[in-house]
């Protein structure tokens, strides 16, 4: 026992997250906030998300065109350096919109359809909700970032720090998922499977207001930096990450990553849940390899990212991720055993992969004003996701009524023909990353 007690005690994970001082308490609350949005995010997003809005009536076109709407939004968050500079303290305002916006697109959005019986007004009301709660956002989400960053450690242990955050995540999200997934697909065909989605996401906000209280009430919150020489401009936006040479070409891997991911970030779930037929339970199939991925590998991806560094680490998982697109293209009702497969292959890619983007922004981030590079970061991967998704969503109204085509004696789809185009892509995003890996190593404080 007294053996055990030391290990702990001297444990990696110990030492970041205990509650010794106020750095410490904040990290502790970072990672109960992963824990607990983990759950929630699981009810209202990816699969049961679009199991709410199919019982909602919502087709796949306007899966894919609700999803433009917080990628619009965000084009408000030019304004956000400008406003957060008021604010010497941002709790309150910080607190207020966590709130708004969960209000907005969970308990608005999963209320609405019982009042709105025209799957047209559903569609707009829903755009309506989406919109109001991520233009606050935009506007003043971002102080998040510039407050909670003083609780990340510095150098390996922000490696380790975000390992832990990651392993939690993936081992609680799957469970749950796993869970709720069984018992939704037990309803299939039955009335109760729409009260049962409705029920989780009404769960799911209980959690997210627990979440804001922990996050905005119990950290301690610190000056934040300004320039001193002039105000924060809306031009600076642009201009001051422009001039961070190796900050602008990391941000570009996330633009072009969020531009091809998006392609088809809203219709693929529906095509798989509804076209090829696999059941709530195995779209999650991915996520149960990649937890045990976690819990088994996740040291030896670590190790991997000190040994060889996190752009070569990153080449790597973005070349297989987009390897996989070629091969569950032929995912069919027939050949579903594909679509599980490269899922089991995707799921122990998926380890790495979000342990190295979780890092991304942080590996050359400038010092000084923090709001402007957040919201430069923030808004461009939104604007490169919006154009993934309007892309994605026109090539799907253009082909999917028209579909199948027979080729290899399968029936193939557009959404099919979209992870084709994502291998494409991706294979180019890869060189992009092989030539600029020279030019973005990190400079040596």
């Amino acid at each position: 026992m007294g053996l055990l007690k030391n290990r702990w005690k001297y444990s990696d994970f110990f030492r970041l997250f205990n509650f010794r001082d106020e750095h410490s308490v904040g990290r502790s609350i970072l990672l109960a906030n992963t824990l607990i949005t983990t759950v929630a995010n699981i009810f209202v997003s990816g699969v049961f998300y679009t199991g709410f809005l199919t019982v909602s009536g919502i087709d796949i076109v306007r899966v894919g065109i609700i999803t433009f709407i917080p990628y619009i939004a965000w084009g408000f968050s030019l304004l956000s350096p400008v406003l957060l500079s008021k604010f010497k303290r941002r709790r309150g305002l910080l607190l207020f919109n966590h709130i708004f916006y969960y209000a907005c697109v969970v308990l608005a959005t999963t209320v609405m359809p019982a009042f709105v019986a025209d799957y047209n007004q559903r569609t707009i009301w829903f755009a309506i909700f989406l919109f109001a709660g991520n233009v606050l956002n935009a506007l003043v989400g971002s102080g998040t970032t510039a407050w909670h960053i003083h609780f990340l450690p510095d150098g390996d242990d922000r490696n380790i720090f975000f390992s832990y955050s990651n392993l939690i995540s993936t081992v609680v999200g799957t469970v749950v998922a796993i869970a709720s997934s069984v018992f939704a697909d037990s309803l299939t065909g039955s009335p109760q499977q729409g009260q049962i989605i409705t029920i989780l996401r009404m769960v799911a906000l209980v959690l997210f207001i627990l979440c804001g209280l922990l996050l905005y009430l119990v950290p301690q919150e610190y000056p934040y930096p300004k320039s001193a020489d002039k105000k924060v401009s809306v031009l600076d936006i642009i201009t001051v990450p422009i001039h961070s040479k190796k900050f602008l070409l990391t941000a570009l891997i996330v633009m072009l990553w969020n531009a091809v991911s998006s392609l088809n970030g809203s219709t693929w779930s529906y095509y798989v849940l509804n076209t090829v037929g696999v059941g709530y339970t195995y779209m999650y199939i991915g996520s149960v390899v990649s937890a045990l991925g976690s819990v088994f590998l996740l040291k030896y991806w670590r190790r991997a990212i000190n040994y060889y560094s996190w752009f070569t680490i990153l080449l790597v998982t973005v070349f297989v991720t987009g390897l996989m697109e070629f091969p569950i293209g032929f995912s069919t009702s027939s050949t579903k055993w594909v679509y599980v497969v490269v899922s089991i292959i995707q799921g122990l890619n998926a380890v790495g992969t979000s342990l190295v983007f979780a890092n991304l922004f942080y590996i050359n981030l400038p010092h000084g004003n923090m709001d402007i590079f957040i919201t430069f970061w923030n808004l461009t991967a939104n604007i490169s996701a919006l154009i993934g998704s309007v892309a994605g969503t026109w090539f799907i109204s253009v082909t999917e009524p028209h579909g199948p085509w027979m080729i290899l004696g399968l029936p193939f789809y557009g959404s099919q023909f979209l992870v084709w185009i994502k291998f494409i892509l991706l294979m180019g995003v890869c060189v992009y990353i092989k030539l600029i890996i020279p030019h973005i190593q990190p400079d040596r404080d």
